[in-house]
């Protein structure tokens, strides 16, 4: 993903099981209603099975495209100095931290951390990463490294930017998501932004969490269609706030 929109980025799909039994669900309740439509309520069934289609092909479109609309609306908006320190959190295959490192000149840095578990993202691991790294050409700017995000194997105040793609959701339970949240904030400098985009309805949560740990100018707003994980009922939200200085 680069300012432009266009990335050489190897991607992975997202919960990859989730649109694929959203689509045969779709598919085969739609061959359903085609066989034996001629009943009082069939109306139902045609509706329940164009929803669970077009949610499989909703949920794809978040993953693919979406979620780097998302980002780039952000970083629109941001002042990122050229010697900034960036920190991303559970990167995946790195599409935000190379959007990053492509804004930062040579002394600025960017850092990803994944535990890659191919659960969370198709065909998720250090070499795909450290491939697209190469591709985009910010490999002399990025370093990947396996890390918890409840225990971050970084120092205190050394980054500019802290920031995390739909990863937040998937640390089970609240209380280890709270943990995660204190070790962010933990790593970022007086001043420094953490932006955080996620779903799974966590946004008062987060808000609250980061008001305890002292962030000021918190902002959660809703990240619009481009964050449907399927339709409005899984949307997706961005927080964001700065650590006092």
């Amino acid at each position: 993903m680069n300012q432009t929109g266009k990335t050489h980025v190897k991607q992975g799909i997202d919960a990859p099981l989730v649109p694929i039994l959203y689509l045969i669900t779709g598919v085969g309740v739609l061959i359903n209603w085609a066989m034996a439509h001629a009943y009082p309520t069939a109306w139902v069934t045609l509706i329940f099975g164009i929803v669970m289609f077009a949610g499989g092909l909703t949920f794809f479109h978040t993953s693919l495209r979406g979620k780097y609309t998302i980002w780039r609306g952000i970083m629109d908006k941001l002042t990122i100095p050229k010697n900034a320190q960036v920190l991303d959190l559970g990167c995946g295959h790195g599409a935000v931290m190379i959007a990053f490192a492509k804004r930062l000149g040579v002394t600025g840095h960017a850092t990803g951390i994944d535990l890659w578990q191919q659960r969370d993202q198709s065909n998720n691991g250090v070499a795909q990463t450290q491939a697209n790294l190469v591709a985009e050409n910010v490999a002399d700017r990025t370093t990947v490294l396996t890390g918890d995000m409840t225990k971050l194997p970084t120092n205190n105040a050394a980054f500019d930017f802290v920031v995390s793609s739909f990863a937040f959701h998937n640390i089970k339970p609240k209380e280890h998501r709270a943990v995660a949240l204190s070790e962010a904030v933990r790593t970022l400098k007086p001043g420094g932004r953490l932006i955080i985009v996620d779903t799974e309805h966590n946004d008062r949560e987060y808000r609250m969490a980061l008001q305890d740990l002292g962030l000021k100018d918190i902002e959660v707003k809703s990240a619009g269609f481009n964050g449907w994980w399927s339709g409005p009922w899984m949307s997706s939200y961005i927080v964001q706030g700065v650590k006092a200085e």
